[in-house]
Protein backbone atom coordinates (compact mmCIF):
# COMPACT_ATOMS: atom_id res chain seq x y z
CA UNK A 1 0.00 0.00 0.00
CA UNK A 2 1.30 3.44 -0.95
CA UNK A 3 0.06 6.29 1.21
CA UNK A 4 0.79 10.00 0.81
CA UNK A 5 0.61 12.16 3.94
CA UNK A 6 -0.01 15.90 3.52
CA UNK A 7 0.56 18.06 6.58
CA UNK A 8 -0.58 21.69 6.76
CA UNK A 9 -1.10 24.07 9.64
CA UNK A 10 -4.81 23.31 9.90
CA UNK A 11 -5.36 19.94 8.22
CA UNK A 12 -3.64 16.57 7.94
CA UNK A 13 -4.55 14.50 4.89
CA UNK A 14 -3.78 10.78 4.51
CA UNK A 15 -4.30 9.88 0.85
CA UNK A 16 -4.30 6.21 -0.16
CA UNK A 17 -2.58 6.26 -3.54
CA UNK A 18 -2.32 2.56 -4.46
CA UNK A 19 -3.14 -0.80 -2.90
CA UNK A 20 -2.54 -4.25 -4.33
CA UNK A 21 -1.86 -7.87 -3.39
CA UNK A 22 0.09 -10.73 -4.95
CA UNK A 23 -2.69 -13.30 -4.50
CA UNK A 24 -0.66 -15.90 -2.62
CA UNK A 25 -2.43 -15.73 0.72
CA UNK A 26 -4.08 -19.07 -0.03
CA UNK A 27 -0.71 -20.73 0.69
CA UNK A 28 -1.01 -19.91 4.38
CA UNK A 29 -1.87 -22.99 6.45
CA UNK A 30 -5.10 -22.70 8.41
CA UNK A 31 -5.90 -19.30 6.95
CA UNK A 32 -8.70 -17.52 8.84
CA UNK A 33 -12.03 -16.93 7.19
CA UNK A 34 -11.76 -13.19 7.83
CA UNK A 35 -10.08 -11.29 5.00
CA UNK A 36 -6.41 -10.91 5.90
CA UNK A 37 -5.89 -8.09 3.41
CA UNK A 38 -8.76 -6.13 4.88
CA UNK A 39 -7.34 -6.57 8.38
CA UNK A 40 -3.85 -5.51 7.24
CA UNK A 41 -5.21 -2.44 5.44
CA UNK A 42 -7.30 -1.42 8.43
CA UNK A 43 -4.39 -1.88 10.83
CA UNK A 44 -1.99 0.13 8.68
CA UNK A 45 -4.41 3.04 8.15
CA UNK A 46 -5.36 3.03 11.83
CA UNK A 47 -1.67 3.25 12.73
CA UNK A 48 -1.16 6.25 10.44
CA UNK A 49 -4.26 7.97 11.81
CA UNK A 50 -3.13 7.60 15.42
CA UNK A 51 0.47 8.67 14.79
CA UNK A 52 -0.38 11.75 12.68
CA UNK A 53 -3.08 13.26 14.86
CA UNK A 54 -2.36 16.72 16.24
CA UNK A 55 -4.25 18.61 18.92
CA UNK A 56 -6.77 21.02 17.46
CA UNK A 57 -6.16 19.92 13.85
CA UNK A 58 -8.55 17.89 11.72
CA UNK A 59 -7.40 14.71 10.04
CA UNK A 60 -8.73 13.47 6.71
CA UNK A 61 -8.41 10.00 5.19
CA UNK A 62 -9.05 10.19 1.44
CA UNK A 63 -9.03 7.42 -1.14
CA UNK A 64 -10.24 6.65 -4.64
CA UNK A 65 -11.64 3.15 -5.23
CA UNK A 66 -11.23 1.89 -8.79
CA UNK A 67 -11.07 -1.79 -9.70
CA UNK A 68 -7.93 -2.83 -11.61
CA UNK A 69 -6.16 -6.12 -12.22
CA UNK A 70 -2.88 -4.96 -10.69
CA UNK A 71 -1.36 -1.78 -9.30
CA UNK A 72 1.94 -2.46 -7.53
CA UNK A 73 2.81 -6.07 -8.41
CA UNK A 74 3.38 -6.58 -12.16
CA UNK A 75 2.42 -10.01 -13.43
CA UNK A 76 0.34 -10.86 -10.36
CA UNK A 77 -2.79 -11.05 -12.50
CA UNK A 78 -1.31 -14.19 -14.11
CA UNK A 79 -1.74 -15.92 -10.77
CA UNK A 80 -5.03 -17.84 -11.07
CA UNK A 81 -5.52 -17.72 -7.29
CA UNK A 82 -5.58 -13.92 -7.18
CA UNK A 83 -9.10 -12.72 -6.49
CA UNK A 84 -9.83 -9.37 -8.12
CA UNK A 85 -12.95 -7.61 -6.89
CA UNK A 86 -15.30 -5.92 -9.30
CA UNK A 87 -16.22 -2.25 -9.10
CA UNK A 88 -19.08 -2.59 -6.63
CA UNK A 89 -17.25 -5.14 -4.51
CA UNK A 90 -14.16 -2.93 -4.23
CA UNK A 91 -16.15 0.10 -3.05
CA UNK A 92 -17.89 -2.01 -0.41
CA UNK A 93 -14.53 -3.53 0.58
CA UNK A 94 -12.96 -0.12 1.24
CA UNK A 95 -16.01 1.00 3.20
CA UNK A 96 -15.60 -2.06 5.44
CA UNK A 97 -11.90 -1.25 5.86
CA UNK A 98 -12.59 2.32 6.99
CA UNK A 99 -15.63 1.54 9.13
CA UNK A 100 -13.68 0.06 12.12
CA UNK A 101 -11.57 3.23 12.26
CA UNK A 102 -14.77 5.27 12.20
CA UNK A 103 -16.22 3.27 15.10
CA UNK A 104 -13.24 4.14 17.30
CA UNK A 105 -14.55 7.72 17.58
CA UNK A 106 -17.78 9.25 18.77
CA UNK A 107 -20.64 9.99 16.34
CA UNK A 108 -21.91 13.44 15.55
CA UNK A 109 -25.34 14.94 15.26
CA UNK A 110 -26.67 15.09 11.73
CA UNK A 111 -28.17 18.54 12.21
CA UNK A 112 -26.12 21.64 11.53
CA UNK A 113 -28.17 23.64 14.05
CA UNK A 114 -26.97 22.23 17.35
CA UNK A 115 -27.60 23.50 20.79
CA UNK A 116 -25.01 24.32 23.39
CA UNK A 117 -25.49 20.96 25.07
CA UNK A 118 -24.93 19.06 21.81
CA UNK A 119 -21.78 21.06 21.09
CA UNK A 120 -20.45 20.40 24.58
CA UNK A 121 -21.19 16.69 24.36
CA UNK A 122 -19.70 16.20 20.90
CA UNK A 123 -16.67 18.36 21.60
CA UNK A 124 -15.64 16.44 24.71
CA UNK A 125 -14.11 13.61 22.66
CA UNK A 126 -12.82 13.06 19.16
CA UNK A 127 -15.58 12.49 16.63
CA UNK A 128 -15.59 11.12 13.10
CA UNK A 129 -17.88 10.95 10.08
CA UNK A 130 -17.44 9.13 6.75
CA UNK A 131 -18.46 10.53 3.37
CA UNK A 132 -18.94 8.59 0.13
CA UNK A 133 -19.67 9.73 -3.44
CA UNK A 134 -20.18 7.29 -6.32
CA UNK A 135 -20.49 9.25 -9.59
CA UNK A 136 -23.51 8.09 -11.55
CA UNK A 137 -25.41 6.87 -8.46
CA UNK A 138 -27.97 8.83 -6.50
CA UNK A 139 -28.12 9.00 -2.73
CA UNK A 140 -30.27 5.90 -2.35
CA UNK A 141 -28.03 3.81 -4.59
CA UNK A 142 -24.92 5.08 -2.80
CA UNK A 143 -26.28 3.93 0.56
CA UNK A 144 -26.17 0.38 -0.75
CA UNK A 145 -22.36 0.53 -0.55
CA UNK A 146 -22.33 1.38 3.15
CA UNK A 147 -21.07 -1.33 5.55
CA UNK A 148 -23.67 -3.48 7.33
CA UNK A 149 -23.28 -1.63 10.65
CA UNK A 150 -24.51 1.59 9.02
CA UNK A 151 -28.06 0.22 9.03
CA UNK A 152 -28.10 0.14 12.83
CA UNK A 153 -26.83 3.71 13.26
CA UNK A 154 -29.05 6.34 14.78
CA UNK A 155 -30.75 8.45 12.12
CA UNK A 156 -30.15 11.59 14.18
CA UNK A 157 -26.44 10.76 14.48
CA UNK A 158 -25.44 9.14 11.16
CA UNK A 159 -21.92 7.84 10.71
CA UNK A 160 -22.02 7.66 6.88
CA UNK A 161 -23.12 10.48 4.57
CA UNK A 162 -23.53 10.69 0.80
CA UNK A 163 -21.92 14.09 0.27
CA UNK A 164 -18.60 15.90 -0.02
CA UNK A 165 -17.06 17.35 3.21
CA UNK A 166 -16.60 20.84 1.82
CA UNK A 167 -17.26 22.60 5.14
CA UNK A 168 -14.55 20.58 6.90
CA UNK A 169 -11.87 21.00 4.22
CA UNK A 170 -12.27 24.54 2.94
CA UNK A 171 -12.20 27.98 4.51
CA UNK A 172 -14.83 29.49 2.26
CA UNK A 173 -17.39 27.07 0.75
CA UNK A 174 -18.54 29.86 -1.59
CA UNK A 175 -15.15 30.03 -3.29
CA UNK A 176 -14.78 28.86 -6.91
CA UNK A 177 -15.07 25.08 -7.31
CA UNK A 178 -11.42 24.76 -8.37
CA UNK A 179 -10.42 25.98 -4.90
CA UNK A 180 -12.62 23.47 -3.05
CA UNK A 181 -11.19 20.18 -4.33
CA UNK A 182 -7.64 19.12 -3.33
CA UNK A 183 -5.29 17.83 -6.00
CA UNK A 184 -3.43 14.56 -5.51
CA UNK A 185 -1.07 12.73 -7.87
CA UNK A 186 -2.58 10.08 -10.15
CA UNK A 187 -6.12 11.08 -9.19
CA UNK A 188 -9.02 11.49 -11.66
CA UNK A 189 -10.20 14.62 -9.87
CA UNK A 190 -6.83 16.23 -10.50
CA UNK A 191 -6.92 15.36 -14.19
CA UNK A 192 -10.43 16.81 -14.49
CA UNK A 193 -9.36 19.96 -12.65
CA UNK A 194 -6.42 20.41 -14.99
CA UNK A 195 -8.66 20.06 -18.02
CA UNK A 196 -11.10 22.62 -16.64
CA UNK A 197 -8.28 25.05 -15.89
CA UNK A 198 -7.94 25.57 -19.64
CA UNK A 199 -11.28 27.39 -19.48
CA UNK A 200 -9.98 30.08 -17.15
CA UNK A 201 -10.07 33.55 -18.69
CA UNK A 202 -6.70 34.81 -19.80
CA UNK A 203 -5.86 38.25 -18.53
CA UNK A 204 -3.57 39.04 -21.45
CA UNK A 205 -6.28 38.54 -24.07
CA UNK A 206 -9.35 39.84 -22.28
CA UNK A 207 -7.76 42.57 -20.23
CA UNK A 208 -8.71 43.02 -16.60
CA UNK A 209 -10.71 40.11 -15.21
CA UNK A 210 -13.70 40.96 -13.05
CA UNK A 211 -13.77 39.85 -9.45
CA UNK A 212 -16.82 37.64 -10.08
CA UNK A 213 -15.18 35.65 -12.87
CA UNK A 214 -11.77 35.35 -11.20
CA UNK A 215 -10.94 31.69 -10.77
CA UNK A 216 -14.25 30.57 -12.32
CA UNK A 217 -14.60 28.00 -15.05
CA UNK A 218 -16.93 28.64 -17.94
CA UNK A 219 -18.65 25.24 -18.00
CA UNK A 220 -18.69 24.21 -14.34
CA UNK A 221 -19.94 26.91 -11.99
CA UNK A 222 -20.64 25.01 -8.75
CA UNK A 223 -19.31 22.09 -6.75
CA UNK A 224 -22.46 20.04 -7.31
CA UNK A 225 -22.08 20.52 -11.04
CA UNK A 226 -18.46 19.40 -10.77
CA UNK A 227 -19.43 16.05 -9.26
CA UNK A 228 -22.24 15.68 -11.79
CA UNK A 229 -19.83 16.25 -14.68
CA UNK A 230 -17.36 13.89 -13.00
CA UNK A 231 -19.72 10.98 -13.71
CA UNK A 232 -19.27 11.57 -17.47
CA UNK A 233 -15.49 11.31 -17.36
CA UNK A 234 -13.95 8.29 -19.05
CA UNK A 235 -12.50 6.98 -15.77
CA UNK A 236 -15.93 7.11 -14.12
CA UNK A 237 -18.17 6.07 -17.03
CA UNK A 238 -16.25 3.24 -18.70
CA UNK A 239 -18.81 0.66 -17.60
CA UNK A 240 -17.40 0.47 -14.06
CA UNK A 241 -18.30 2.40 -10.95
CA UNK A 242 -15.71 4.26 -8.89
CA UNK A 243 -15.96 5.61 -5.38
CA UNK A 244 -14.56 8.67 -3.62
CA UNK A 245 -14.33 8.10 0.13
CA UNK A 246 -13.41 10.55 2.89
CA UNK A 247 -13.10 9.99 6.64
CA UNK A 248 -13.06 13.22 8.66
CA UNK A 249 -11.74 12.92 12.23
CA UNK A 250 -12.34 15.94 14.43
CA UNK A 251 -10.13 16.48 17.48
CA UNK A 252 -11.67 17.31 20.86
CA UNK A 253 -13.19 20.76 20.66
CA UNK A 254 -14.32 20.55 17.03
CA UNK A 255 -17.33 19.06 15.27
CA UNK A 256 -18.16 18.73 11.61
CA UNK A 257 -20.41 21.79 11.69
CA UNK A 258 -17.38 23.93 12.58
CA UNK A 259 -15.82 25.15 9.36
CA UNK A 260 -12.13 25.38 8.66
CA UNK A 261 -12.17 29.15 9.21
CA UNK A 262 -13.53 28.77 12.74
CA UNK A 263 -10.99 26.08 13.58
CA UNK A 264 -8.02 28.25 12.69
CA UNK A 265 -5.83 29.26 15.58
CA UNK A 266 -4.28 31.98 13.43
CA UNK A 267 -6.41 34.70 11.81
CA UNK A 268 -5.64 36.78 8.78
CA UNK A 269 -3.07 34.41 7.31
CA UNK A 270 -2.54 35.49 3.71
CA UNK A 271 1.02 34.27 3.28
CA UNK A 272 1.78 31.00 1.56
CA UNK A 273 3.41 28.39 3.72
CA UNK A 274 6.84 27.05 2.83
CA UNK A 275 6.77 23.67 1.13
CA UNK A 276 8.38 20.81 2.99
CA UNK A 277 9.32 17.67 1.13
CA UNK A 278 9.87 14.38 2.88
CA UNK A 279 9.41 10.83 1.73
CA UNK A 280 8.68 8.09 4.23
CA UNK A 281 8.76 4.40 3.61
CA UNK A 282 7.33 2.19 6.32
CA UNK A 283 7.71 -1.56 5.80
CA UNK A 284 6.34 -4.40 7.91
CA UNK A 285 6.91 -7.95 6.68
CA UNK A 286 3.63 -9.78 6.96
CA UNK A 287 4.29 -12.74 4.70
CA UNK A 288 7.30 -13.88 2.77
CA UNK A 289 5.43 -13.57 -0.54
CA UNK A 290 4.27 -9.97 -0.19
CA UNK A 291 6.49 -6.91 -0.11
CA UNK A 292 6.34 -4.75 2.95
CA UNK A 293 3.78 -1.97 3.10
CA UNK A 294 5.18 1.44 2.48
CA UNK A 295 3.95 4.90 3.39
CA UNK A 296 5.18 7.98 1.62
CA UNK A 297 4.92 11.30 3.33
CA UNK A 298 4.35 13.46 0.28
CA UNK A 299 5.28 17.13 -0.01
CA UNK A 300 2.90 19.61 1.41
CA UNK A 301 1.38 22.14 -0.92
CA UNK A 302 -0.84 24.74 0.66
CA UNK A 303 -1.78 27.98 -1.01
CA UNK A 304 -3.72 30.09 1.46
CA UNK A 305 -5.17 33.42 0.42
CA UNK A 306 -7.45 35.01 2.98
CA UNK A 307 -10.33 32.60 3.43
CA UNK A 308 -9.39 30.49 0.42
CA UNK A 309 -7.12 27.48 0.63
CA UNK A 310 -6.24 24.73 -1.82
CA UNK A 311 -4.29 21.55 -1.37
CA UNK A 312 -2.45 20.68 -4.57
CA UNK A 313 0.27 18.27 -5.50
CA UNK A 314 1.94 16.82 -8.56
CA UNK A 315 4.45 13.97 -8.91
CA UNK A 316 7.35 16.38 -9.38
CA UNK A 317 6.76 17.99 -6.01
CA UNK A 318 5.87 21.44 -7.36
CA UNK A 319 2.98 23.44 -6.02
CA UNK A 320 0.07 24.57 -8.16
CA UNK A 321 -0.77 28.20 -7.69
CA UNK A 322 -4.31 29.56 -7.78
CA UNK A 323 -5.64 32.96 -8.85
CA UNK A 324 -5.63 35.39 -5.99
CA UNK A 325 -8.97 35.99 -4.29
CA UNK A 326 -9.54 39.15 -2.32
CA UNK A 327 -9.44 38.29 1.39
CA UNK A 328 -12.12 39.43 3.75
CA UNK A 329 -11.57 42.65 5.61
CA UNK A 330 -9.78 42.06 8.91
CA UNK A 331 -9.34 44.72 11.57
CA UNK A 332 -5.85 46.09 11.95
CA UNK A 333 -5.79 45.08 15.62
CA UNK A 334 -6.35 41.45 14.69
CA UNK A 335 -3.56 41.63 12.14
CA UNK A 336 -1.09 43.00 14.64
CA UNK A 337 -2.06 40.63 17.45
CA UNK A 338 -2.28 37.42 15.42
CA UNK A 339 1.11 35.72 15.11
CA UNK A 340 2.24 34.42 11.75
CA UNK A 341 2.34 30.63 11.45
CA UNK A 342 5.80 29.17 11.48
CA UNK A 343 7.10 26.28 9.43
CA UNK A 344 7.09 24.03 12.47
CA UNK A 345 3.35 24.57 12.89
CA UNK A 346 2.60 23.43 9.35
CA UNK A 347 5.13 20.63 9.02
CA UNK A 348 4.38 17.61 11.21
CA UNK A 349 6.44 14.45 10.91
CA UNK A 350 6.12 12.26 14.00
CA UNK A 351 8.97 9.91 14.69
CA UNK A 352 6.60 7.03 15.42
CA UNK A 353 5.22 7.13 11.88
CA UNK A 354 8.48 7.43 9.96
CA UNK A 355 9.00 3.74 9.43
CA UNK A 356 12.24 1.79 9.00
CA UNK A 357 13.68 3.65 6.01
CA UNK A 358 13.79 7.36 5.26
CA UNK A 359 14.51 8.18 1.62
CA UNK A 360 14.80 11.31 -0.41
CA UNK A 361 12.29 12.06 -3.13
CA UNK A 362 14.60 10.81 -5.89
CA UNK A 363 15.46 7.60 -4.02
CA UNK A 364 11.80 6.97 -3.28
CA UNK A 365 10.89 7.19 -6.96
CA UNK A 366 13.81 4.88 -7.75
CA UNK A 367 12.50 2.30 -5.29
CA UNK A 368 8.95 2.47 -6.68
CA UNK A 369 10.15 2.17 -10.27
CA UNK A 370 12.31 -0.81 -9.28
CA UNK A 371 9.25 -2.49 -7.77
CA UNK A 372 7.21 -1.89 -10.92
CA UNK A 373 9.92 -3.61 -12.99
CA UNK A 374 9.72 -6.87 -11.02
CA UNK A 375 7.65 -9.96 -11.78
CA UNK A 376 5.11 -11.63 -9.49
CA UNK A 377 3.48 -14.19 -11.79
CA UNK A 378 4.73 -17.26 -9.88
CA UNK A 379 5.62 -18.06 -6.29
CA UNK A 380 9.33 -18.37 -7.02
CA UNK A 381 9.37 -15.10 -8.97
CA UNK A 382 7.46 -13.33 -6.20
CA UNK A 383 9.91 -14.47 -3.54
CA UNK A 384 12.88 -13.40 -5.64
CA UNK A 385 11.30 -10.04 -6.51
CA UNK A 386 10.40 -9.34 -2.90
CA UNK A 387 13.95 -10.10 -1.77
CA UNK A 388 15.45 -7.97 -4.54
CA UNK A 389 13.18 -5.03 -3.74
CA UNK A 390 14.00 -5.22 -0.02
CA UNK A 391 17.72 -5.23 -0.79
CA UNK A 392 17.26 -2.27 -3.14
CA UNK A 393 15.48 -0.20 -0.49
CA UNK A 394 18.10 -1.14 2.10
CA UNK A 395 20.89 -0.01 -0.22
CA UNK A 396 19.14 3.30 -0.92
CA UNK A 397 18.60 3.85 2.81
CA UNK A 398 22.19 2.81 3.58
CA UNK A 399 21.08 0.04 5.92
CA UNK A 400 21.79 -3.66 6.20
CA UNK A 401 18.17 -4.66 5.81
CA UNK A 402 14.72 -3.07 5.90
CA UNK A 403 11.64 -4.51 7.49
CA UNK A 404 10.48 -6.11 10.67
CA UNK A 405 9.79 -9.76 11.36
CA UNK A 406 6.37 -10.14 12.93
CA UNK A 407 5.74 -13.36 14.86
CA UNK A 408 2.51 -13.72 16.76
CA UNK A 409 -0.59 -15.73 17.37
CA UNK A 410 -4.18 -14.79 16.95
CA UNK A 411 -5.91 -14.34 20.30
CA UNK A 412 -8.91 -16.57 20.74
CA UNK A 413 -12.09 -15.44 22.40
CA UNK A 414 -13.01 -16.82 25.81
CA UNK A 415 -16.18 -18.24 24.36
CA UNK A 416 -14.16 -20.36 21.93
CA UNK A 417 -11.73 -21.55 24.63
CA UNK A 418 -14.36 -22.73 27.13
CA UNK A 419 -16.54 -25.54 25.77
CA UNK A 420 -20.21 -24.92 26.29
CA UNK A 421 -22.12 -27.72 28.02
CA UNK A 422 -25.02 -28.75 25.84
CA UNK A 423 -27.63 -31.35 26.77
CA UNK A 424 -27.55 -33.78 23.88
CA UNK A 425 -31.01 -35.01 23.01
CA UNK A 426 -31.65 -37.83 20.60
CA UNK A 427 -33.59 -36.81 17.58
CA UNK A 428 -36.89 -38.41 16.72
CA UNK A 429 -35.30 -40.05 13.71
CA UNK A 430 -33.06 -42.14 15.97
CA UNK A 431 -35.83 -43.24 18.39
CA UNK A 432 -37.53 -46.53 17.58
CA UNK A 433 -41.05 -46.96 18.87
CA UNK A 434 -41.67 -49.98 21.03
CA UNK A 435 -44.24 -52.40 19.67
CA UNK A 436 -47.17 -53.18 21.89
CA UNK A 437 -47.36 -56.77 23.13
CA UNK A 438 -50.09 -59.08 21.89
CA UNK A 439 -51.81 -59.14 25.29
CA UNK A 440 -52.25 -55.37 25.25
CA UNK A 441 -53.66 -55.49 21.73
CA UNK A 442 -56.18 -58.16 22.74
CA UNK A 443 -57.20 -56.11 25.80
CA UNK A 444 -57.82 -53.08 23.60
CA UNK A 445 -59.99 -55.16 21.29
CA UNK A 446 -62.08 -56.47 24.19
CA UNK A 447 -62.59 -52.98 25.53
CA UNK A 448 -63.72 -51.81 22.12
CA UNK A 449 -66.26 -54.67 21.89
CA UNK A 450 -67.72 -53.84 25.30
CA UNK A 451 -68.21 -50.19 24.32
CA UNK A 452 -70.28 -51.24 21.33
CA UNK A 453 -67.71 -50.63 18.66
CA UNK A 454 -68.77 -53.52 16.53
CA UNK A 455 -66.91 -54.46 13.44
CA UNK A 456 -63.49 -53.57 14.85
CA UNK A 457 -61.06 -56.42 15.18
CA UNK A 458 -57.36 -56.77 15.72
CA UNK A 459 -55.08 -58.13 13.06
CA UNK A 460 -54.75 -61.84 13.71
CA UNK A 461 -51.33 -63.42 13.96
CA UNK A 462 -50.16 -65.49 11.04
CA UNK A 463 -52.27 -68.59 10.92
CA UNK A 464 -50.51 -71.87 11.25
CA UNK A 465 -51.22 -74.85 9.15
CA UNK A 466 -54.54 -76.43 10.06
CA UNK A 467 -56.06 -73.36 11.76
CA UNK A 468 -59.34 -71.65 10.84
CA UNK A 469 -59.20 -69.46 7.76
CA UNK A 470 -58.76 -65.75 8.54
CA UNK A 471 -61.57 -63.29 7.75
CA UNK A 472 -61.63 -61.80 4.30
CA UNK A 473 -61.43 -58.14 5.49
CA UNK A 474 -59.35 -56.86 8.41
CA UNK A 475 -60.42 -53.50 9.90
CA UNK A 476 -57.97 -51.50 12.03
CA UNK A 477 -59.00 -49.85 15.25
CA UNK A 478 -59.35 -46.12 15.51
CA UNK A 479 -56.51 -45.84 18.02
CA UNK A 480 -54.13 -47.51 15.57
CA UNK A 481 -54.78 -45.02 12.77
CA UNK A 482 -52.44 -42.04 12.67
CA UNK A 483 -53.50 -38.91 10.85
CA UNK A 484 -51.22 -37.56 8.14
CA UNK A 485 -49.60 -34.24 8.92
CA UNK A 486 -50.58 -31.31 6.76
CA UNK A 487 -47.79 -30.10 4.47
Amino acid sequence: MEVLVYSTAHLTTIFVSKADSTGYLHLLPNAPKVSILRRISHTFLSFLVKTHQRPGVRLLVSLFARAQNQYLFPGSIDNPQKHVLDDRGLIKWWCRVVDPILREYEPESGSQDKGAQDHQTESAKSSATAFLIVPGCDRFETRGFFPPLAKSDDKDRPRWLTSYPVHQLCDNPKAPPRCLVPRFPDDPKTRFLEDLDDELPKQEAEGAVSAESAGQWRSVRSLDQFWEMMSFRQECSAGRLVGFLWLVINPPGLVNSVQMTSSRSVLGDSKSLTDHVSQVMSGESVTSTKPASDAASAPEHSTTTGHDKQLSSDPTGGSTSTPAIQPAAIPSEAKTQAPQPSDADAFHWPEAGRGHAVLSEADYKTAINFLLDQDFDTVEASIASTKAWGEKVASLADQLWVGQLVVGRNTKDESSQKPVEVNTLMTTGLVRKRKKPDAEVEQNSKTADEDGNAGASTPAPPASSGSDPSPAVNVLQANLIRKKKKT
